[in-house]
Formats: structure tokens, sequence, C-alpha cells
């Protein structure tokens, strides 16, 4: 275990690290496949070591009177240590990406050209509160081969250190080479305004975050604005994904059973075991005047029944004044809060998008095939989705990701270059383009 206190210690494990890669490249697909069974195995015959550790970490926060909503994002339990076991499990099964020859051709003069897929090389992980994205983090790198060393920044140290511990033990245990997973204690003593504020400039981050001759690749999971300062403060390429809201546009023709299967009925599963939020999860539905003036009685009828809170633009307001016009004043909770906002049309619903966005995920409920079509052509974001939802049934890999791409992802790059959209396996890779001649 490297502290955060101890430059050049930190300097010395990463050093090592580097020096493993090779061997960590070489593992076969087997290995891999058996470490992360193993892992998934010890998550659940140890689960009472990292609960206790939990446990102590939660009764810190609750000292210095952490929000009820943050907790709920720290906590975990026996149900959701099985989930990341499962998510393990089936990251065993998943074909082994490095070693992969892919896109060849053979030239008119018989060479051939092809890209061979290899690990990225040293990744850091750094995270606020979700323990799970250490858990699912690290069994990643272990698939795709690469050396890890995670930071968990918040009040979770002794949930931090207990994981780290039992899955690099584990890990040894079934051949990966000792040492391949590390841990940075960035964070001590904690404050509860630390969850409130950005990185200062300050950060014990920041050793890590210069560590440009051994790392390749920072991957975060934190607030917005806590991600921004790490980017601006690092000198090591960041993965920059975020976390927050995004738009669903109601098309003018969009079903009301669509409106429904998608949106209301996700909504109604949002509850103490679903998806834990650092900040509100806002979604801004963008209505189309013809729609609104079809189902937004109805619509909002059901958000309140389901206890959804919501805002509303000005000319909404008129018609329902009870609603709270929009603003900054929503309470922190782990419902998702909407944002009520009508557009005239589809050109200004994606002229919206792209102005006020975070380029991450995006939404169109439509009959419409031409208004989708334009939808994805013209909205800039990561992740486009048509007529499926953009928010996740359950609390996955513990960070709020997407629906469909949340068992085997990281989070939402928002970035053009390396990767954009669900950071998945091939994320944390590489290739080689290798030119091969005659024997």
């Amino acid at each position: 275990m490297t502290d955060f206190q101890q430059d050049f210690d930190l300097g010395t494990t990463l050093r090592q690290l580097r020096r493993l890669l090779p061997q960590l490249q070489r593992l076969s697909s087997q290995t891999k496949r058996q470490a992360l069974l193993a892992l998934a195995e010890a998550l659940l015959a140890r689960s009472d070591l990292l609960l206790e550790a939990n446990t102590l970490d939660l009764e810190s926060c609750r000292e210095q009177t952490v929000p009820e909503w943050i907790l709920n994002g720290m906590k975990l339990t026996p149900e959701r240590l099985q989930r990341a076991a499962q998510l393990l499990t089936h990251l065993a099964q998943q074909p082994d990406p490095i070693g992969r020859l892919e896109e060849g051709y053979r030239q008119d003069n018989g060479l051939f050209v092809g890209r061979y897929r290899v690990p990225l090389g040293l990744i850091a992980l750094v995270y606020e509160i979700y323990p799970e994205f250490a858990l699912n983090g690290i069994g990643m790198a272990l698939k795709t081969g690469n050396g890890v060393i995670t930071a968990g920044t918040g009040p979770i140290q002794k949930t931090h250190q207990a994981i780290v511990q039992l899955l690099a033990e584990t890990a040894y245990e079934q051949g990966i080479p000792e040492g391949a997973i590390q841990s940075y204690s960035a964070r001590t003593p904690f404050s509860a305004q630390d969850l409130t504020a950005d990185a200062p400039e300050d950060s014990p981050l920041l050793p890590l975050l210069q560590q440009t001759r051994y790392l390749d690749l920072v991957i975060p999971c934190g607030r917005p604005g806590w991600v921004e300062s790490l980017l601006r403060a690092s000198k090591v390429p960041i993965l920059t994904t975020h976390l927050g809201y995004g738009h669903i546009y109601l098309d003018r023709t969009a079903p009301w059973s669509l409106v429904k299967s998608v949106l209301l009925d996700h909504l109604a599963q949002y509850g103490s075991e679903g998806i834990p939020i650092y900040q509100p999860l806002t979604l801004w539905l963008l209505i189309h005047p013809d729609w609104g003036s079809a189902h937004l009685p109805q619509l909002i009828e059901t958000l309140l029944a389901q206890g959804i809170d919501m805002q509303a633009a000005a000319l909404i307001l008129e018609q329902f004044p009870h609603l709270r016009p929009i603003g900054e004043g929503f309470d922190s909770t782990e419902r998702p809060h909407l944002r009520l906002q009508p557009v005239a049309d589809l050109t200004e619903a994606i002229t919206w998008i792209n102005k006020n966005g975070y380029h991450q995920s995006e939404t169109i409920l439509t009959d419409s095939q031409s208004a989708a079509q334009r939808f994805l052509q013209e909205v800039d974001a990561a992740l486009i989705h048509i007529n499926t939802s953009p928010l996740s049934a359950g609390r996955g890999a513990g960070i709020p990701t997407l629906g469909a791409f949340r068992d085997l992802s990281l989070g939402i790059s928002t970035q053009r270059l390396h990767v954009r959209g669900p950071v998945n396996l091939e994320a944390l890779t590489t290739v080689k383009v290798i030119a091969q001649g005659g024997w």
C-alpha cells in the first residue's frame, strides 16, 4: 500500500508496477478467467470483512452529518456485493480482447498489415464515493492485462483499503503477479465539506496526477465539478466521464405508451436500492407543444403520484402554477429531478441540447424515423438513445451509467479521442499496427 504523503514511495510503487506490465500482458486468458472467478468468490466468502470496514466508514460519516443520500452511495450491502460478484463472473466469461488481430489486409506485394490489440499499460482509478467503482475497475484492468492503482478520495478509506487488499491477495493466489493491484491513500483526514467542494489545489491526489513517467491513464468517478478540477490539475491523460443530467425530447407524436414504458416505468423503480447519485440526477424533458397539449396533464399527474420532484418553465407554470419554477433549489435526494421545458420543434430541441448538455447521453422518444435520424445526426453526445431508456433500473456497477451499457462500463466518456461512450474493456486497450512479410 502507498501512503499519499510519501511521494518517493509512490514513485517506487509505480516503477515496480511498470516493470510488471510485460508479465501482465503475457497472462493467458485462462489464468485471467480463473482469477476473476476467484475474485467473485472472495467477495462473497469474505463479505463480512468488507461490510465491517464499510460500517466503520459510515459511522464516521454520520458523526460528521454527511447527507443520507451520500451515505447510500457509499454503502455496501450483501445484495450489492452479490451483484458485484455477478459482474466479475460475467466479466470472466467475456472474450479476451488482448492478442486479438483485427482489421487485417494483404497488400498487392504480399505484405500483411493489421492491428494487434494490447493492454493500455498502467491505469489509475480515482473515485469519491462509490466502492463498486474500484471492484469493477480492478476486474476490468485484470481482464485487459493492465496494471492498476486505485485511489478512494472520500470518506470510505477503510472500505477502499479492505477491497484492494482482498482483491490483490486473491489475484496473487491465482497467478497474477504480486503487486499488480495497488492502492493510493488520497484523503486523510476526511471532512464532510470534501463532498460538496471540488478538489482543492493542494489535493493529496496531485502527486498521483503528475506521474507522467509511469501512468498511462486516469479514470475518475465523481461529481462533474470534481472531475473537471482533476482534468485541469492532471498532467496524465484523464478519461473524462460525467455524472449529472441529460435530456429527453418528447417529439410531436410520441405515443403515450412509449413514454410510459421508457420514462415513467423506469422512474418508478428508483428507490433505496436504485442508482445512488452524488448530486441530483436532473433530467430535462423537452416537450413539443403538440405532445404537451395531448399528454402534459397526464404526465404531471403521474410524476406527482410517483413522488418525483419537478420544476417547470414559465409557459408550463401558467397552466400548472403548483409546480416550482426552474432554478437551483432542488434538495439532494436519491430520486431523479425533472425539469419541464417546452420547445417549439425538433430544431429547437437539438439546439437546446447542444448548447446546454454535457454531451454524454441524450434521448428522443418518437414514432418518426426521419426525426430519429436527424436527432442521431445532429445531437452532439457520446450516446444517443432512440425510444429506449437512458435510466438504469438498478445500481449496476455502482455508478450512474446507462441501462444497456451498465454491466461492463466504468462510466460514459464524453471525449472525442481514445474512447467516446461506455468505458468498456476495449477502452482499456490500445493497438500495435503490424506489417508482416513472408517467412
